[in-house]
């Protein structure tokens, strides 16, 4: 029983490195990401205690559920891309190099907060890159509408 659950994870990771190659995500850039997200996870932990703010498991765990949400942006582009059989793989990579961007400007924020003992406020890059997907995606579906109408009039 105890062999079988060792395996999971080899599986499992069998299971994430096909799905990836599928849908044409760099690996590399993904194994970069999910580090970089762990060290501003534990940077995170580290500066709550330093500025003697109350520790929260609830807010730990929405915290990391939220990061590991962002995958899900690359992982739904290239998807659409598959499905809509277009291109997407240089967006799909624009916006895996922003947020790698975004998550080591909140490691720096979290480092100096730790080094100064005072909460340095951290500029929200990853809002305005989901708010300019998905205005784009909107601007893209509405040129893939307008030339549907125009091919059938």
């Amino acid at each position: 029983m105890y062999e079988k659950i060792l395996e999971c994870p080899n599986e499992l990771k069998i299971l994430i490195y096909t799905f990836f190659v599928y849908i044409d995500i760099d690996v590399e850039l993904l194994k970069v990401l999910f580090c970089l997200i762990l060290i501003d996870t534990f940077l995170g932990i580290v500066k709550t205690f330093v500025l003697e703010e109350a520790f929260s498991f609830k807010k730990l765990i929405l915290g990391l559920v939220s990061k590991i949400a962002v995958l899900l942006i690359p992982m739904s582009l290239a998807l659409m891309g598959k499905g809509l059989n277009y291109d997407f793989n240089w967006f799909v990579t624009l916006v895996m190099d922003l947020l790698i961007v975004s998550d080591g400007i909140s490691i720096f924020s979290n480092v100096i907060a730790i080094r100064t003992k005072k909460e340095v406020k951290n500029f929200d890059a990853l809002t305005k890159l989901l708010k300019t997907i998905r205005s784009s995606l909107i601007k893209l579906f509405k040129r893939f509408l307008d030339t549907i109408d125009e091919k059938n009039n």
